[in-house]
């Protein structure tokens, strides 16, 4: 393995020495841009300061992931519909060997003919929008999302399918937390609505430490709402169960919350929650109990990581304990 991977670090160098190879000191103009790239400095979650390269800048085809596990997880899961290149910082070949995933990148890069390209660290920090590249930038296609219908079947893709609804969670870094936690914790699905709702970005790639590439994803279309998607749960023979503050009178602890049944979570905006409507169309409304009113309420990824850890947790014991009754 490591004779492959030294063999392979030197084809890029020597390919690189020839046609490909980017650096902030180069006179090449091979793919250089005179603009900065709009598509990191525009996100919310931006870096607090930008420094230009002038005309040493690679352009790109479409957006920039950053980092190992967005990289390493969007070269293996081939969601994207096109990967036109690789940049890696000059050092980073030569760590590749001692890195696990900078290894692995590496080899996943060689075996789908990504083209690579050598770079200096200062072309990382522009083309990431001075954010934690860890050496590695991706040029991909931007990442298609399944469209929700209402007219589709509820898949049942384990005995008791659990999905999460993100009501305009505004945030790239709660977003991107809270996909990592719910693909971590096996979540069937997890929904969002196309307005007033975080966009899918490179920066939610980075916060979900690139579960966003591999997680099942749905999106709810303009032409329709999350009332009637909840509603549709409901003819799929499933339950609503929305979240709070505990200071609502139909909101029940979530220790006494046990799922039996297709359960859809709902998780609501950082400052304004779920609202009446959503509320309104609720099974039930749980929460999370404190024991300090000082503070009154949790950060949303913190929320959402204990909630469906609790309620992954209840069905899991109610399929061992029926598995138990079974085999008596």
């Amino acid at each position: 393995m490591k004779q492959k991977l030294h063999t392979f670090v030197n084809s890029i160098t020597l390919a690189t020495k020839n046609t490909k190879f980017i650096d902030g000191s180069s006179k090449q103009q091979l793919l250089y841009s005179t603009s900065v790239p709009s598509y990191n400095y525009g996100l919310s979650g931006q870096a607090k300061y930008k420094r230009s390269l002038g005309n040493n800048l690679p352009s790109v085809k479409g957006e920039v992931l950053f980092g190992l596990h967005p990289v390493l997880l969007a070269l293996k899961s081939q969601k994207r519909e096109k990967i036109h290149g690789i940049f890696i910082e000059d050092k980073f070949q030569n760590e590749g060997s001692q890195h696990k995933v900078k290894s692995e990148i590496l080899e996943v890069a060689s075996l789908c003919k990504v083209p690579v390209f050598i770079v200096k660290a200062d072309v990382l920090q522009q083309l990431s929008g001075s954010r934690p590249h860890q050496g590695v930038c991706l040029d991909v296609s931007f990442l298609k999302i399944t469209e929700w219908s209402e007219q589709q079947s509820l898949p049942r893709t384990s005995s008791l399918p659990f999905w999460l609804l993100l009501h305009n969670i505004q945030d790239p870094m709660n977003f991107g937390a809270i996909l990592r936690t719910a693909y971590y914790l096996g979540l069937d699905n997890i929904v969002f609505p196309s307005v007033n709702s975080c966009k899918l970005s490179p920066v939610v790639s980075k916060a979900s430490a690139g579960a966003m590439e591999v997680a099942s994803l749905i999106n709810i279309p303009v032409t329709s709402s999350e009332t009637l998607f909840c509603k549709w749960w409901h003819r799929q023979g499933g339950q609503v169960v929305g979240t709070g503050t505990g200071s609502n009178t139909r909101t029940v602890d979530i220790n006494s919350f046990n799922m039996t049944e297709p359960t859809l979570l709902i998780l609501g905006n950082e400052g304004s929650g779920m609202g009446t409507k959503l509320e309104n169309i609720c099974d039930i409304v749980v929460s999370i109990p404190g024991s300090n009113t000082s503070v009154d309420s949790l950060n949303v990824s913190v929320a959402a990581g204990i909630l469906m850890h609790w309620i992954k947790s209840s069905r899991n014991n109610r399929q061992n304990f029926s598995a138990q009754d079974t085999e008596v």
